[in-house]
């Protein structure tokens, strides 16, 4: 009784036959095995859905990054990422995966007794190919190696790149800067006048409006008769407190009060209290003198006033028609200087921006090696300036290995014993001998012999393997058991027998 018998079928959803698929591997023969080996199969094919998706994403900021504007994203990168990262899964599936199942079956059934690699030259074939098919393997997962390297030095890349790119250009840096801030200078000498201008014509349009209200405000002489009243009210308030100052001492001094330290203490009219009164009299007489000029002061300037009230209509009239231009004109100044300190605060905010352009329009231009090549190559220099720094790369390499080629080596490094592998080496092998069986027989036919001992005749005799479909033998549908011989590598052709 064949052992498979006792498994039941696993139940298959859509889900995992999409991870069939991916998985490389056949349905109907996973149906036949045990639920274990459908577990193994979907969790290999998990890690290829998990690398591919690594990939994708690595693949897409890659591209981005070198063919895209800063901060775009692109659609056509992104769609060719995730075709480019599939497109791998594809061929580690079908060059790796697929294959390996085969071969591990293979050990599979030599442990259970029957070399059926065929040979030492099989063998070596067989370790070729899976050679082969392994560097290809490592070659895409250095190549994502490269790429996660230079996305995790992005930033120390680009700042070695555009200091290379900056000493290539340093003289015409130099020349670019001399001009955009010789630029910014006429700018704010140009703001500076502007302002003084501003300035004056506001200044002259307050004297315009206080004429309007008062003419002789601004006549030189009102102002100096003014100025000369301020003085002398100045000097008669002063004059007034000096004599309220000597009344009040002499006041103490006769009621031998002692406020200040000049008082004696001594009551009655003693020397200090004559002396008193003689400077009450003297500061009475200094402020009257005081008094009597700011009064022939006022006389002079309400004189003033008198003569030149004739011409305080002229006066407005004159202040009237200038001030609407002078005012026009500030408007005029004020616009003209806005628009020059616009023009600075943009000069200042873009000078890089206008060095950079200049710059890029030399014709000694060096242009910036911003390229594949070029980033690597600032890597490898970053490398070889820091053995820390090349360590932290090798990891990140390493690591970037491991993950590009997770579902590569779960199969190919790790041997997991599955009735999946066997069946399929087994179909696989039963099939090429059906296939040489038959093309034995026909030749037999073609030529007149009679069919082999063991061998059937017809279509009808054949077992259930003779057309190369996979599925269970039962103990009543076993194909004619040929002689048993020794374990070992089966022979090439079967032996006539008489």
């Amino acid at each position: 009784m064949n052992i498979l018998d006792l498994q039941a079928a696993p139940k298959i959803g859509w889900f995992s036959k999409a991870l069939i698929k991916m998985a490389s591997a056949d349905e109907a023969t996973l149906r036949l095995c045990p639920p274990h080996d459908l577990e193994h199969v979907k969790a290999t094919a998990g890690l290829m859905i998990g690398t591919m998706i690594y990939q994708a994403a690595l693949f897409t900021l890659i591209s981005e990054s070198l063919f895209a504007s800063v901060g775009q994203i692109r659609p056509d990168l992104v769609l060719g990422s995730f075709f480019l990262a599939f497109f791998i899964q594809r061929i580690d599936a079908f060059c790796v995966i697929a294959p390996q199942w085969v071969l591990n079956g293979m050990e599979e059934i030599k442990r259970g007794g029957l070399d059926i690699y065929g040979g030492l030259k099989a063998r070596i074939k067989a370790g070729i190919f899976l050679a082969l098919r392994i560097l290809l393997s490592i070659g895409l997962a250095q190549l994502t190696a490269v790429f996660a390297s230079l996305l995790v030095f992005h930033s120390d890349i680009a700042d070695r790149i555009q200091a290379k790119y900056l000493e290539r250009n340093r003289p015409l840096a130099a020349e670019a800067t001399t001009l955009v801030d010789g630029e910014i200078r006429r700018t704010t000498e140009a703001v500076t006048d502007q302002s003084a201008r501003v300035a004056a014509l506001s200044t002259q349009i307050t004297a315009l409006r206080q004429e309007q209200i008062d003419p002789a405000a601004n006549d030189p002489e009102m102002q100096q008769a003014q100025l000369e009243i301020s003085q002398l009210v100045a000097q008669k308030a002063k004059a007034d407190e000096a004599v309220q100052s000597a009344e009040n001492f002499a006041a103490d001094e006769l009621a031998g009060i002692k406020r200040v330290a000049g008082n004696s203490g001594v009551v009655g009219n003693g020397p200090k209290r004559r002396a008193a009164e003689e400077e009450i009299a003297n500061t009475k007489s200094h402020a009257q003198e005081i008094g009597n000029m700011v009064d022939a002061a006022r006389t002079r300037l309400g004189a003033l006033r008198d003569r030149l009230s004739s011409a305080n209509e002229a006066t407005k009239q004159q202040s009237r028609d200038q001030l609407p231009i002078f005012e026009n004109s500030l408007v005029a100044e004020n616009t003209k200087l806005s628009a020059l300190k616009d023009q600075l605060a943009a000069q200042i905010k873009g000078r890089n921006d206008a060095i950079r352009d200049a710059i890029e329009h030399s014709p000694n231009h060096v242009p910036l090696d911003n390229g594949f090549l070029a980033r690597i190559s600032a890597l490898e220099g970053i490398a070889h300036d820091d053995p820390k720094i090349a360590l932290i790369i090798l990891l990140i390499d390493v690591t970037s290995f491991g993950l590009e080629m997770a579902a590569v080596l779960a199969t190919v490094t790790t041997f997991v014993p599955t009735t999946y592998s066997a069946l399929i080496a087994r179909d696989a092998y039963l099939r090429a001998v059906n296939i040489a069986d038959e093309i034995v027989r026909e030749v037999d036919l073609c030529v007149g012999k009679t069919p082999l001992r063991g061998q059937p005749s017809n279509d009808n005799e054949r077992g259930p393997w003779s057309n190369g479909k996979s599925g269970p033998q039962g103990p009543g549908n076993l194909p004619p058991q040929p002689p048993k011989r020794p374990r070992g590598r089966p022979r090439k052709y079967p032996r006539e027998e008489a």
